[in-house]
């Protein structure tokens, strides 16, 4: 079961993400914008998150956009796929460029298909199970002694 957190301003979009990604045999966490911080994100320990893009902010707030970046920029978020979801077209073609830079970061304009949205749920997730693992196994080899050397990483080669 993995940890999908959403981030929005509006508790009917939450609910009905919660009803998705439950009925897909995950757990979510629903974070309305008005309380949340990139720490408060990290304590969610998502495997996937879904942002909207045009969360309603006041100065000492954080919007959907900067949440996308803090994510990006944080250790613990660094590998953690997001869905961005905005009924902001305009918006989105400002920040096209910059999207094209970030990566894992998938756009959806609401509204969108719920058939959609839970293929591309799915899809993000087994990937980023699949990374962890490799991670995983990656950390496991280094660990086997090379020629009968201490556990670490293997020796360089010239």
């Amino acid at each position: 079961m993995a940890r999908v957190t959403v981030i929005n301003d509006s508790s009917e979009f939450i609910d009905l993400m919660r009803e998705l990604v439950t009925s897909l045999g995950h757990q979510m966490t629903g974070l309305e914008a008005v309380h949340t911080s990139i720490e408060e994100v990290v304590r969610t320990k998502p495997d996937l998150l879904l942002v909207d893009l045009r969360l309603e902010n006041t100065p000492q707030e954080v919007s959907g956009w900067e949440l996308v970046i803090l994510d990006k920029a944080h250790h613990d978020l660094l590998s953690v796929p997001v869905i961005l979801c905005t009924a902001d077209v305009w918006e989105l073609k400002k920040r096209a460029k910059d999207l094209e830079q970030i990566a894992d970061v998938h756009v959806r304009t609401k509204p969108f298909q719920i058939d959609d949205m839970s293929e591309l749920i799915e899809r993000l997730l087994k990937a980023s199970q699949a990374k962890r693992r490799s991670v995983r196994a990656k950390a496991a080899i280094s660990q086997i002694p090379v020629d009968g050397g201490p556990p670490g990483p293997p020796p360089l080669r010239r």
